[in-house]
């Protein structure tokens, strides 16, 4: 135990030394060697918002239709096509003829049709003949009575003869009436026999099926030699005028903001250019299942659409000037957009109204003034209140887009 004092008493000898001749203890001096260091705040890239041109695009996908169709065909039934005139491709007229059927058991049915009305005309006639000479009849009884009538008064006939004239008189009338209704019962077969013979002629002009518009053959069913028939749908399908439209599905939300006018790009397949339309109907009605609306985009008469092919369409929704940052520089807190702006170095989270979107930008109609820095890449390394050096793109050789 002595020998311990005596170590640590000999220990304590250089150390109270040291105090007295006032030197620092070397815990002392190392703390004051080492050079006291602040760490800085972190770079974050910031952007300014910035007043430009913001043209925002929908996209949409569909397939090229024929703008309005007509249908060229017949009703007749088991006809013979015996003449092709019009093929597929083709541009047509009204009233072209663009197939012919065979006509000849319809001519055969005029013919008699013909026929029998000629008989009907021969009938008038006689008729007529019996009507004139059943007029002549009544005349002659209706003098009979009269003369019978005259002497019976002066008591030189007798009632018979007055009687018998009456009759004679009556039977005459009853002739004529007869010839009257005879001669309308003529007419009538007549009339019958007309409207057959009208009916007939319809038919043989059904026979030539005629374009019913200006336009462009689509598809052709009919056949040389083939049989026609009513259950077997069109011959011809045209495309009126040429015309052809993108026919898209959009989706609902995106239906509101279209209007019947819009501008709007469609690129077809080959086709290195894109080509000019403009939105020229949108559906009232929404698929119930898939939740998308139709909407259709007239093209240009000389554009070098098809029938059935894929288009892709870029519709101008809106083309403003306004001030604009990043889309990557907005956050959202639940549905509430924010920017977190910098000032002198510290970043303030700040509501925003959001506009239009365009090519990666956001428009922003308040909330943060031009000029005004903001995160690039808002919510990802800082928050609310932070100390941040701010970066900016001049100063890192960025070259801002």
């Amino acid at each position: 135990m002595v020998r311990t004092k005596s170590y640590s008493a000999f220990a304590a000898i250089p150390l109270a030394a040291t105090m007295l001749a006032g030197l620092p203890s070397p815990s002392v001096a190392a703390s004051e060697a080492a050079p006291a260091t602040t760490q800085a705040p972190p770079a974050i890239r910031v952007i300014t918002a910035e007043r430009k041109e913001l043209v925002e695009i929908l996209s949409v996908n569909g397939t090229i239709v024929a703008r309005d169709e007509a249908a060229a065909g017949t009703d007749l039934n088991g006809m013979i096509v015996t003449a092709l005139n019009a093929d597929i491709g083709d541009v047509v007229r009204k009233g072209d003829v663009l197939a012919t059927l065979d006509r000849s058991m319809l001519d055969t049915q005029l013919a008699q049709m013909r026929a029998t009305r000629a008989q009907g005309e021969a009938s008038v006639a006689q008729m007529e003949a019996q009507i004139a000479d059943a007029k002549v009849g009544v005349k002659q009884a209706d003098e009979a009575f009269a003369r019978a009538e005259a002497l019976k008064k002066k008591a030189v006939a007798t009632q018979a003869e007055l009687d018998n004239a009456d009759n004679a008189a009556a039977s005459a009338r009853a002739k004529l009436d007869s010839a009257v209704k005879a001669m309308a019962a003529t007419q009538a077969q007549l009339a019958v026999t007309d409207a057959q013979i009208k009916g007939i002629e319809v038919q043989i002009d059904k026979t030539e099926v005629r374009a019913p518009a200006d336009g462009l053959v689509l598809a052709r069913a009919a056949t040389m030699g083939g049989v026609v028939s009513p259950t077997s749908g069109p011959l011809f399908r045209l495309a009126i005028d040429g015309e052809f439209e993108l026919e898209a599905s959009i989706a609902e939300t995106a239906l509101p903001r279209l209007a019947v006018g819009m501008k709007s790009e469609v690129s077809l397949p080959g086709i290195d250019h894109r080509i000019a339309g403009t939105i020229r109907r949108i559906a009232p009605e929404v698929d119930m299942k898939s939740r998308l609306g139709l909407i259709r985009i007239a093209l240009p008469k000389d554009a070098p659409a098809r029938a059935g092919s894929f288009a892709r369409g870029e519709i101008e929704l809106v083309r403003r000037e306004g001030l604009s940052v990043p889309v990557s520089a907005v956050l959202y807190h639940g549905e509430t957009p924010l920017l977190q702006v910098v000032h002198d170095g510290r970043v303030a989270t700040t509501p925003v109204k959001l506009g239009a979107r365009a090519a990666g930008s956001v428009e922003i109609v308040s909330g943060v003034k031009e000029g005004e820095e903001v995160v690039a890449r808002a919510g990802t390394f800082v928050a609310d209140g932070d100390l941040v050096t701010p970066v900016r793109a001049d100063t890192t050789g960025a070259i801002a887009k």
